[in-house]
């Protein structure tokens, strides 16, 4: 019933997460076990050669570093994609994409919508943003930890690995691409423990920055209605955390000013813009005079 692929780096995280796997999700599956251990493949690229042996027409991507929590979870992915207006399920995302290079977590916590144990260095922490009531939800792109679908919309979109050819944004940008045909869902029902928390590096802004404008054209997008004032604010404020973390990573001079005028554009007169202004000039400073 469910093909379970998996990008895998390490042989004995691909061994514990199967036997997890086998002891939790209550119907007949497969894991079709891309070996990367060698970094041969881009993510986009694992999962659709993963995706083209899988026998069965339900697909599940997932890390290899997560655990299930709840019994016959397989049954409920399958009930969740018998609707045919759901194009891709997951545990994590936000139900608004910002006109600007940012991720579906980053525009506030009343879009996310989410249920997630994270545990890292042997602390644990529950993630649950949600309304009080209801277990599925509709948002406009999912976290790539644990990703459900058709085999035939995976087929229709496919994971961009031209695009995308590293492991930073392929997610949001299948979302992206789903979203004009089909709802993305994010489902409570289902508690998945994650042994990280990911992290933004240089390369996850490189490819936030490239994602913006590959796909600008579908920008902003969500199923929620937000007014356009609304649109103007988070796009500012993406723009202004993708100015602040990008500053501390180095980014070249063009960009910096293109993101700056980006930030000025939307409201001149805005503190935290205009400190990241000075900001911005302060380390180019710097940089010049060593």
């Amino acid at each position: 019933m469910l093909s379970i692929i998996i990008c895998s780096r390490d042989a004995a995280a691909l061994a514990t997460v199967s036997q997890n796997v086998a002891d939790t999700i209550g119907v007949p599956h497969e894991i079709v076990a891309i070996d990367n251990s060698t970094g041969r493949y881009g993510i986009c690229e694992a999962y659709n050669v993963g995706a083209a042996q899988a026998k069965y027409e339900l697909l599940c991507f997932m890390h290899e570093d997560l655990a299930f929590h709840t019994p016959n979870w397989g049954a409920e992915v399958a009930a969740i994609l018998a609707d045919p207006t759901v194009g891709v399920l997951g545990v994590a995302g936000g139900s608004y994409e910002a006109c600007a290079p940012s991720s579906w977590n980053l525009v506030g916590a009343e879009y996310i919508r989410m249920n997630v144990l994270h545990t890292v260095k042997g602390k644990t922490t529950h993630d649950r943003l949600a309304p009080p009531s209801g277990s599925l939800f509709d948002v406009a792109a999912l976290d790539g930890l644990w990703l459900c679908c058709r085999k035939a919309v995976w087929a229709e979109v496919r994971f961009d690995a031209k695009a995308f050819p590293g492991f930073h944004f392929y997610d949001v940008d299948f979302c992206t691409r789903v979203f004009p045909h089909y709802r993305i869902c994010v489902t409570l029902n289902i508690l998945i423990e994650h042994f990280s928390y990911g992290s933004y590096t240089k390369p996850w802004f490189e490819n936030a920055w490239h994602y913006y404008n590959k796909r600008r054209s579908y920008l902003p997008f969500g199923p929620v209605p937000v007014s356009a004032s609304e649109a103007r604010r988070l796009r500012l404020l993406a723009f202004q955390h993708f100015m602040r973390a990008y500053i501390d990573h180095g980014l070249p001079l063009g960009l910096g000013l293109r993101l700056l005028a980006e930030c000025l554009s939307l409201e001149p007169t805005n503190r935290d813009s205009l400190w990241l202004l000075k900001k911005y000039i302060k380390v180019r400073m710097l940089k010049q005079s060593v």
